[in-house]
This record gives C-alpha cells, sequence and structure tokens, in this order.
C-alpha cells in the first residue's frame, strides 16, 4: 500500500536527518509535560520509554530534549519514529517541516516531510517536495522508486511515474523494487501506419 511504503521510507530515511533546532513545534501531551532540563537525560527517557511502548511518553520527552536544545541530529528521527509509530502523522509532520524551514537544502529531511504530507493527505504538497528531493538525489534509488510509486498510487499518473521508474532501474536494475518497477513502466503503443488502416 502506498501509505504503508511512504511512512516506512520516513523510518529508514529518519536515521539520515539531520536538523536545527523545532523549537517546540506541536507539543502533543497526555499528562504533565517533562519538568527536567538536562537535554542527555530527557533524551535517554524519551528512548526508555519508547521501548517500553508507552510512545505518547516517548515522543513529550523527546519534545522536550529537543527544547532543551538537545543534538537535533539524533533526536529528530527518534521522535519522528515513535510520532510515526503512534500515528500521529500530521505532529510529526510540523516537526519534520520546522526542521526543514532551518535547514531548507537537507534533501533527506525534504523526502521526509514530503512523505508525512502524504500520509496527512496533503498531496500538492507532497508532491513538490518529494519532486524535488528526488531532483536533489539523483543517484538514490530508493528515493526515485518513492517518488514513481506517489505519482502512479496517489496522483494515479503514469506517464509522471514512468521517469522515476527509469531512473530507479537505471540505478538498481537488481534492486529490491525492480520488478515491480518494471511492471510499472509505461509501454509503448505502436500507432497503426496509414498504410494498415487503409
Amino acid at each position: 500500500m502506498t501509505m504503508r511504503r511512504f511512512l516506512v521510507a520516513v523510518l529508514l530515511l529518519a536515521g539520515s536527518v539531520g536538523c536545527a533546532s523545532t523549537g517546540g513545534a506541536g507539543r502533543h501531551t497526555a499528562d504533565k509535560p517533562p519538568e527536567d532540563r538536562d537535554p542527555q537525560l530527557l533524551f535517554e527517557r524519551g528512548k526508555a520509554y519508547a521501548d517500553l511502548g508507552d510512545l505518547v511518553r516517548a515522543e513529550q520527552y523527546f519534545g522536550a530534549a529537543l527544547t532543551a536544545h538537545a543534538d537535533e541530529r539524533k533526536v529528530l528521527p527518534e521522535l519522528l519514529r515513535v510520532c510515526v509509530a503512534s500515528r500521529h502523522y500530521r505532529l510529526a509532520s510540523e516537526y519534520a517541516q520546522v526542521a526543514l524551514a532551518r535547514r531548507p537544502k537537507d534533501a533527506h529531511l525534504r523526502f521526509v516531510v514530503g512523505a508525512l504530507y502524504v500520509s496527512i493527505g496533503e498531496i500538492g504538497r507532497a508532491r513538490e517536495h518529494l519532486e524535488q528531493s528526488a531532483r536533489d538525489m539523483p543517484e538514490d534509488a530508493e528515493v526515485q522508486f518513492a517518488v514513481g510509486t506517489f505519482f502512479r498510487d496517489e496522483l494515479t499518473d503514469q506517464i509522471g511515474a514512468d521517469p522515476f521508474f527509469r531512473e530507479y532501474l537505471r540505478l538498481a536494475p537488481r534492486g529490491p523494487h525492480a520488478d515491480e518497477a518494471r511492471t510499472s513502466l509505461m509501454q509503448k503503443v505502436a500507432m497503426p501506419t496509414p498504410e494498415a488502416v487503409q
């Protein structure tokens, strides 16, 4: 399914996301937020809650760690993972959007933002970010395939999807998605010649 594929892509690429402070974007709290101000301690508590499966508390602690100026390169990927795992896609997109505003040239983060826009149904904004990330990462086969899949499944645009699938096959002719990419290619339709019509 398209949604699942994009969310998996978010989780895979989030590890390479580096971003500046998110300044407390999108606070989602079920209880009182953490009081501690030690960014490393907040981060470790977030990890502990994530390991226990308490994703809401993990979100709270990771968000508090960012607010306390923890290392964003370490915290944001974990925060996005727990947000996606708990299906708080809009919250994840808020954190990622704020980070992208501070680092607009971060192509991996742009891809993550685009994928999160897909998850919340903002297809027009998703397209803008996904196309840009494909241009910025022309040698990333997985990004090319994901963007092709987005065009094929979300936009039902085979023509728009075709170049991305072709790029994927050029980069990874024996890759894990090669068969699917091949079957998704546009087929040339032989037009009848004027002699054959007569």
